[in-house]
């Protein structure tokens, strides 16, 4: 119950987290690299893909790692849907397709590492209980 409710906890801290972050302009922070916007997405919704399977992983009847992997990546890919949608009311801030397509991106990382992290775990648990 204590991991549920941590893991949970952390979900919605970090959805709140990027929420309230995306109400304010975006901050002029001097020259920018090629594509450093695209990472900043592709990192932030990998960590949200992960927290999310992990989450989800709490809950008692989820059915398999596939599942797990698919409802964690769909949860963070609507969630920066949204939040791109959010930008659009927000001064300063836009929405975009190609930072969708980053979110998405880094949701699917965060999903699959997840998963892996996961399989591995299991593969290496002892069969019997000591």
């Amino acid at each position: 119950m204590r991991h549920a409710v941590l893991s949970w906890s952390l979900l919605a801290a970090y959805c709140l987290l990027i929420f309230v972050q995306s109400s304010f302009p975006s901050p002029d922070m001097g020259p920018e690299l090629p594509g450093q916007d695209k990472l900043i997405h592709l990192a932030a919704y990998a960590v949200m893909g992960f927290l999310a399977c992990r989450a989800l992983a709490t809950l008692p009847r989820m059915p398999g790692t596939l599942v797990l992997f698919i409802a964690g990546f769909l949860f963070a890919t609507l969630f920066g849907l949204s939040d791109e949608w959010h930008q659009s009311f927000v001064p300063g801030r836009s929405a975009e397709g190609w930072d969708l397509a980053a979110d998405a991106l880094g949701a699917l990382l965060g999903a699959l590492i997840h998963s892996w992290r996961r399989r591995n775990a299991s593969a290496s648990s002892p069969t019997f209980p000591r």
